[in-house]
């Protein structure tokens, strides 16, 4: 990123999770000091902190993800697998048993980093760290913005030392953004200052899910680095991922739907994982040594505030991250979301001379929808979901796509443009394209997998 001409300025960040961080670093091209705001107390290791507490379950980095943050961070994903990162390969790598049977393991077409959050977050903020321009106030928290009513703009923060009944504090501040996560107060501020509050869209499945850290047996994991097991409405809403991350521990993540949620004690978690659809999962880590407690996670719904359709917007000032936009977790998608919308504030600020608003806000926007319609697309399938239901039109791209995740797993040439959606480098649109939409309809010919296939390099 080239140096900016602007005038030296001084920017703040609400939240200091991965979000925050790549909006900070964003911003430190444009400004003489970023200030990182956040009510928690950072770690001065890669531990999970009280802040994320989703830290405690499975985290992808997709390939958009990947992308951002080398953008943001050069050399940042050579530097995670140095310090224990797994590679896996797409899809070679996946025991993957979709709700209509199991995908073909075709070679690789996309990379995943097998990461813990809490590593990926403490790698990040260590780069932060070491610039002088860049100062973190932990232990407080965001009171309300700051506004002016002559220049339409937001102007500052107030905050507080987080849990004391003291007086605010006045941070001013050019550029203000938001990145405090699900929780954020942004609709009320921006009401309290005039602007109303966005409109809101929320999608909830009534996923719950646990998690837990293990050590695999030796030879547990032959051929394989991930197993996905999907549910399979309206037979089971029950499904498990298990993933490596680094140091040699696997993650396991089990789900269920409309109340079926997986136990936090040992034996029903066990329990619960032995009766998933396929029994692979549970043999892998029936022997293996825990390597940490058993968390549960409820709060899974999709949320959207319709920031960027608001009437009036402040200059000044941007929400990011989820915030902003909301996905359910299972999909793996928030923290590439997150990281490029970091790049998408860069680009923002450099062609509006260093200036945030409206631009800034609509871009952020529209860098989610894809994601927002994997997830929310998804979620509307299953019988236990409260939320705005697709038109017709809407149902007809619900069989289409149910349809092309059919073939794609037996035709490589669907799986890869299913594949790069995913990775959110290819819009949702690019599975309608005219090649691939007569590879779907025509379907390609072959039985359907009954059981795991075998590693590519064994055929």
């Amino acid at each position: 990123m080239s140096q900016s001409t602007v005038a030296s300025r001084h920017a703040v960040v609400i939240g200091g999770s991965l979000a925050g961080l790549c909006a900070a670093r964003a911003l430190l091209e444009h400004v003489d000091q970023v200030t990182v705001v956040d009510r928690d107390r950072f770690p001065d290791e890669p531990k999970v902190r009280a802040g994320v507490p989703q830290a405690h379950h499975l985290h992808v980095l997709v390939t958009a993800g990947q992308r951002a943050l080398d953008q943001l961070f050069p050399g940042l994903i050579t530097e995670l697998h140095e310090v224990g990162a797994v590679r896996v390969d797409a899809p070679t790598d996946i025991l993957y048993l979709t709700p209509v049977g199991w995908r073909e393991r075709f070679p690789a077409t996309h990379r995943l980093v097998g990461v813990s959050r809490e590593l990926l977050d403490w790698t990040v903020r260590r780069r932060l760290a070491a610039d002088p321009r860049v100062r973190f106030m932990p232990g407080h928290e965001a009171v309300r913005l700051l506004g002016s009513d002559d220049r339409d703009a937001v102007t500052g923060v107030a905050l507080r030392p987080r849990g004391a009944d003291t007086e605010v504090r006045r941070l001013d501040a050019d550029l203000v953004v938001d990145a405090s996560g699900r929780g954020s107060h942004a609709p009320q501020w921006l009401d309290d200052l005039g602007y109303g509050r966005p409109d809101e869209i929320r999608v909830e499945s009534g996923l719950g899910y646990a998690s837990r850290r293990y050590l695999l047996p030796a030879g547990a994991a032959d051929g394989w680095k991930n197993i996905v097991l999907m549910p399979q409405p309206p037979h089971t809403g029950r499904g498990g991922v298990l993933y490596p991350i680094e140091n040699g521990r696997w993650m396991v993540t089990l789900g269920g739907l409309g109340g079926d949620c997986p136990p936090t004690d040992e034996a029903g978690f066990l329990e619960f994982a032995r009766g998933l659809r396929s029994p692979v999962l549970y043999e892998a880590i029936k022997d293996a040594t825990p390597d940490s407690p058993i968390h549960g996670f409820r709060n899974t719904g999709n949320h959207r505030r319709r920031y960027e359709a608001m009437p009036r917007w402040p200059d000044g000032f941007v929400v990011v991250g989820d915030a902003a936009c909301t996905f359910n977790p299972v999909y793996g998608q928030g923290m590439s979301v997150a990281a490029q919308a970091g790049v998408t504030l860069a680009e923002q600020l450099r062609t509006g001379g260093g200036r945030l608003g409206r631009a800034a806000q609509v871009k952020v926007a529209a860098g989610s929808e894809t994601a927002w319609l994997i997830a929310t697309g998804a979620d509307l399938r299953y019988p236990t979901t409260v939320g705005d239901q697709p038109p017709r039109g809407g149902r007809l791209s619900r069989w289409y796509l149910d349809r092309a995740a059919d073939v794609a797993n037996r035709d490589p040439y669907v799986l890869r443009v299913l594949t790069d959606v995913f990775h959110l480098v290819a819009p949702l649109s690019a599975v309608a394209r005219p090649g691939v939409a007569l590879r779907v309809l025509r379907g390609r010919p072959g039985p359907r997998l009954d059981a795991p296939p075998p590693a590519v390099a064994a055929r």
